[in-house]
């Protein structure tokens, strides 16, 4: 056999043995989409964002993590071939979820930045926050709960001079309102403390309302109950609500100091309303009283 024959049959081979294998994933690369790789990174952020049950096996939470991978850009292309990635609904909302994601690292960023307190920080925080650690406590509720509708919130001023809450639910009842009478349980450590020290101020039996995702509930305290923690617990407790507190005052000066430098106009009936502290508000308060 000639050199250049033997060259040639080693071409022929060598493009053969590629042909063969061509599309077959290696390394870096967990499987191909229609000439689409589906990297191990892609895999891992997959995997790290499924709610993957304790104690899966790692292969079999592999396969299911990139058959949602598979799933996911075999429906992505039938939308492009639909032009659905153009039209401008599609637009609004990729837009809006990739500020999200970049707004959510930054803020993971920051909290990452934020240290650890010293015993000092702890010690001060706990007995700040006592509702949360030293006097912590359950508080069994009577509570009236019901969802108003936009029409009904001025009609709600008339509640405002009842003591008891028979009065609250007749006066709820007079007005077409529909509501719930339960017993509910309230853990004080899920209560900003500022908002635990105006219920505790209230004269026993005073009706006092919680809002908590567009439902109102009225409430009359009828118990408490003595929460007792593992000191260890306790602690690690305040070490992380530390350093929450901390970020969120972080995050806070950076927003304002951002706006005080940034230019912002509003239309006309788009600029923000004055901000009001929220808060328990006794019923017989005057509206906005704290």
């Amino acid at each position: 056999m000639s050199k250049r024959l033997a060259i040639s049959t080693m071409c022929a081979a060598a493009a053969l043995l590629a042909g063969c294998h061509k599309g077959v994933p290696e390394g870096q690369v967990a499987a191909t989409v229609n000439g689409e790789e589906v990297t191990l990174q892609e895999l891992n952020t997959e995997i790290q964002a499924s709610n993957i049950p304790q104690g899966m096996d790692k292969q079999v939470a592999q396969q299911q993590a990139l058959q949602h991978i598979i799933d996911r850009k075999l429906l992505l292309d039938a939308a492009r071939d639909k032009k659905i990635d153009k039209s401008p609904e599609f637009q609004a909302q990729k837009q809006r979820a990739d500020e999200l994601l970049l707004a959510q690292a930054y803020a993971r960023q920051q909290l990452a930045a934020v240290p650890m307190p010293t015993d000092g920080d702890i010690q001060k925080f706990m007995a700040d926050h006592p509702n949360a650690f030293a006097n912590r406590e359950t508080l069994q509720l009577d509570q009236l709960r019901f969802r108003p509708n936009p029409g009904d919130l001025k009609k709600l001023s008339i509640i405002r001079a009842d003591h008891n809450l028979d009065a609250v639910a007749a006066h709820l009842a007079g007005l077409g309102i529909k509501f719930d009478r339960v017993k509910a349980g309230l853990d004080t450590g899920q209560v900003p403390t500022d908002m635990m020290k105006e219920i505790n101020n209230l004269p026993a039996g005073e009706p006092f309302v919680l809002p908590a995702n567009g439902i109102l509930t009225v409430n009359v305290i009828v118990g408490r109950q003595a929460i007792s923690s593992d000191s260890a617990q306790a602690r690690q407790g305040a070490v992380g609500a530390w350093r929450q507190q901390q970020f969120t005052k972080l995050i806070g000066d950076q927003l304002k100091s951002m706006k005080d430098s940034a230019k912002i106009t509003y239309q006309n009936g788009f600029a923000p309303p004055p901000e009001k502290k929220p808060g328990a508000t006794a019923i017989g308060a005057p509206a906005g009283a704290k």
